[in-house]
């Protein structure tokens, strides 16, 4: 098969759920032999294409836009015609069996003619804001509801947020769920001491994370239990965290650990020398990380909010917490460390969930399966 996915945050860049998905499915179909393509906005000033690990990537300039609403609007829909443009100059004396694209901010405007148009729902904006009774942005509901009604197939990331976009654009469509998936070679559990006091948060500064929730929480759990500390790796925005470090006592400081940003290759070693994960988001489309930490054998602390009932089975394989509430989420907290011996049991568990359903070459099979189907009609 000839695969393009459409991706503007194609690692190195910096990278959410939409940039990690593309670049695992790319390199995972690229080595079973199909041609495979990723187009999108590089971080450079200039064009460029190369390839990597049989993947063409084709990096286009980003565009930048300054503060005047109206001057965005109308810029936005002309980088959306001069990226469409670019697409089908680069495609010709090609002809791809499917372009992929995806939902958030609604990057294409148009279809190829003659080629089959899959959009994955990694979660849109509109959908997230209105899940988290937020103002929309008018103009991305305009480009992702034409998104969504462009495609041939719509395919999403879980249940949730398809049902959630479906509520939000007040549209019906049918859909097929396939989950994100992880990487066993690299995510596992590695037999390393852990430090049974560590809990770990790995995320992007963002209030929609629940960082502020979580540190909220901060004083409850310290106070009660004066072994346990909090590791968090992230990019770090330095107002952002001086913000989070007022709303904990300073005698507590020393127990939060900022690690920065880390490459993905020892992000298993991290995950390996912690006790438990905790994943405080207030809204997730379907995330990787608790999948990450999960293979390698750390249960996770999860918000019990968006689709993370699709993830965890409640005090079997991991623990769902109300995150919305300081007092509840340092209560969840506190029981879920409350008994080793119960975290210790769900390591399997949660290792043995991962493998048999979100292991990266079950995921590969179920996408090439969804593709063929496509290809057939």
């Amino acid at each position: 098969m000839n695969i393009v996915y459409i991706c503007n945050e194609y690692p190195p860049k910096q990278a959410g759920g939409i940039g990690m998905f593309t670049k695992l499915m790319a390199e995972q179909l690229a080595s079973d032999g199909h041609e495979v393509i990723v187009f999108g906005y590089g971080k450079n000033k200039i064009e460029s294409i190369e390839i990597e690990n049989k993947v063409k990537i084709i990096r286009l300039r980003e565009p930048v836009f300054g503060k005047n609403p109206f001057v965005n609007f109308a810029k936005t829909i002309f980088e959306r015609r001069a990226y469409f443009k670019s697409l089908k100059k680069h495609l010709e004396g090609t002809t791809p069996d499917i372009i992929e694209s995806y939902d958030w901010s609604g990057p294409l405007l148009f279809k190829i003619k003659g080629v089959k148009l899959i959009v994955r729902l990694h979660g849109s904006h509109t959908a997230n804001n209105d899940y988290m009774s937020k103002k929309r942005s008018v103009l991305f509901s305009i480009l992702e509801k034409r998104a969504i009604n462009i495609a041939d197939k719509l395919v999403s990331v879980s249940n949730h947020v398809a049902e959630q976009t479906k509520k939000s654009f007040k549209i019906n469509f049918s859909y097929t769920t396939i989950y994100n998936g992880v990487d066993l070679n690299k995510f596992k559990d590695l037999s390393i001491k852990r430090d049974l006091n560590k809990l770990l948060v790995v995320g992007r500064m963002h209030d929609y994370k629940g960082f502020k929730e979580l540190f909220d929480s901060l004083n409850f759990v310290f106070k009660a239990n004066n072994d346990v500390h909090l590791d968090i790796i992230c990019t770090i925005i330095h107002d952002y965290k001086e913000n989070l470090m007022k709303r904990v006592e300073p005698k507590y400081h020393q127990r939060i650990h900022f690690i920065g940003r880390i490459d993905n290759d020892f992000l298993a070693t991290k995950y390996n020398e912690a006790n438990l994960l905790i994943l405080p988001s207030l809204t997730e489309a379907f995330p990787i990380i608790p999948l990450e930490s999960m293979a390698c054998g750390t249960p996770v602390i999860m918000s019990n909010r968006f689709s993370s009932k699709e993830i965890i089975k409640e005090k079997e394989d991991g623990f769902l917490v109300n995150v919305l509430d300081s007092n509840a989420l340092a209560a969840g907290i506190l029981d879920a460390i409350s008994d080793q011996n119960k975290i210790d049991a769900m390591r399997c568990k949660a290792i043995n969930k991962i493998a048999t359903t979100f292991g990266i070459e079950e995921i590969r099979k179920e996408n090439i399966t969804f593709y063929k189907s496509m290809q057939s009609k």
